[in-house]
C-alpha cells in the first residue's frame, strides 16, 4: 500500500470515531471548517437583554473570549429567557466530522422549526476547554451541550459518542426535551 493510501485509511480511521478533544491528533484533513457558529457578539456586560421574540429558527452566539464562562453563561441565559428561547452551551470543534455536519444542518436550516425556541453559546474545545471546565462543564467527546442552571453551572448534558459523522443526530432527542 503507498503512504498516500495509507493516510487515507487513517483519516477515514478517524472519522469512524467519535471526536474526543484531549486527543494528540486534531485535525483530520487539515482544513477544518469553522464551528457551528456565528460572529461574536459584543461583551455580554454591553448587551442589554431584549424582550423580542424567537425568531423561528435558531440563534447561534459565539462565546466571546473577555470573561469567565460562568459569568458569560449566566448573562447569555437571561438574555435568551427574555427573548422566549432556552440557552444551550454548544461545545464543537473545527476537526470534528459531527460538528461540522451538526454546523452544515443549522446553517441550511433543516434544523429550524426543529430546534426554533434554542440560542446556541458555542464555544470551541480546543480554545475554550479550560474555562469550560473551571465553570463545571466536562466532557469527553464533542460535540457537547449543556443545559445551564441559574447560576451558569450545567443542570444537564449530553455529549455525542457514536462512530461517524451522523453522531451529531445523538443530542437531538435531549435538545428537544429541553426546548419544551
Amino acid at each position: 500500500m503507498t503512504s498516500l493510501g495509507r493516510s487515507s485509511v487513517f483519516q477515514v480511521a478517524l472519522l469512524a470515531l467519535a471526536c474526543n478533544p484531549s486527543s494528540s491528533s486534531r485535525t483530520v484533513d487539515g482544513a477544518g471548517s469553522a464551528p457551528a457558529v456565528v460572529s461574536p457578539t459584543p461583551s455580554a456586560a454591553n448587551v442589554a437583554p431584549t424582550s423580542a421574540p424567537s425568531s423561528g429558527r435558531p440563534k447561534i452566539v459565539v462565546a466571546s473570549e473577555d470573561s469567565d464562562a460562568l459569568t458569560l453563561i449566566r448573562t447569555k441565559r437571561l438574555e435568551a429567557k427574555a427573548e422566549g428561547r432556552v440557552l444551550v452551551v454548544y461545545v464543537s470543534a473545527t476537526w470534528c466530522e459531527p460538528c461540522r455536519r451538526m454546523k452544515r444542518e443549522l446553517d441550511s436550516g433543516r434544523l429550524d422549526d426543529r430546534l426554533a425556541k434554542i440560542t446556541f453559546l458555542a464555544f470551541d474545545a480546543d480554545k475554550d476547554m479550560d474555562r469550560l471546565v473551571a465553570a463545571g462543564y466536562s466532557f469527553k467527546f464533542v460535540p457537547f451541550v449543556a443545559l445551564p442552571a441559574v447560576a451558569g453551572e450545567p443542570a444537564e448534558s449530553q455529549q455525542a459518542t457514536g462512530k461517524g459523522g451522523e453522531a451529531w443526530r445523538e443530542l437531538l432527542a435531549k435538545l428537544d426535551a429541553w426546548q419544551r
